[in-house]
């Protein structure tokens, strides 16, 4: 087996902390766990990071937010407005690509887990707080990039800066995070989803 630089090291070990995590929580990724999902000694891991926590905040800082984007992009083909968008024809796509999301969330719930998970272990943890703080204003500008990719597809204004929607959108997808793990209630789902529709097309404009 080539040997691996640091920064492979440290990348297959951000990947693996992620993967680890949404399989057995924040408090079952261990080192030990991680460097046997990465495939590499116990010994090795201090190469790469002076600490567990360090590797933590690696997470938070790049393969979250990454893979939250990955998602949320993965969904965006699915905006097709018809030859005139309205107020309806918006709604009917962002409830689509809502679905699209609790698509993605059923394929693989950890993913979505292990992002809420390390949110809410970094807020109980001084070290992590701000680092789980900046990880969430990440994705906030991830949502609020695709908001605005969605108003020019399908020519339209927000009434609001996109930067005060993104963080509705990322509340969304928590909340139906949440319902769906605790519960598999798909009808619920369905109808949180037709309430974030609605209430996000108050703040439409058609050019």
């Amino acid at each position: 087996m080539p040997r691996m630089s640091v920064e492979q090291r440290r990348s297959a070990l951000i990947e693996s902390a992620y993967r680890v995590i949404a399989d057995h929580g924040v408090e079952g990724a261990t080192t030990r766990r991680i460097c046997a999902h990465a495939g590499m000694p116990l010994a090795s891991f201090h190469y790469a990071f002076e600490s567990r926590t360090a590797l933590l905040c690696a997470v938070m800082d790049h393969a979250v937010p990454v893979d939250i984007e990955r998602m949320l992009h993965s969904v965006m083909p699915a905006a097709d407005f018809g030859p005139e968008p309205d107020i309806d024809a918006l709604k009917q796509n962002m409830v689509r690509q809502f679905h699209a999301f609790v698509d993605l969330l059923k394929a693989d719930p950890g993913r979505m887990q292990a992002t809420i998970a390390l949110g809410i272990y970094a807020h109980n943890h001084p070290e992590l707080q701000q680092v789980g703080k900046v990880m969430y204003e990440q994705l906030y500008r991830v949502a609020a990039s695709g908001m605005r990719e969605i108003a020019e597809l399908a020519g339209l204004t927000w009434t609001r800066p996109t930067e005060e929607l993104g963080p509705l959108i990322i509340a969304a997808t928590n909340s139906i995070t949440l319902i769906y793990l605790s519960t598999g209630d798909d009808k619920v789902v369905d109808s949180l989803i037709a309430a974030v529709a609605e209430q996000l097309a108050t703040y439409v404009t058609f050019e």
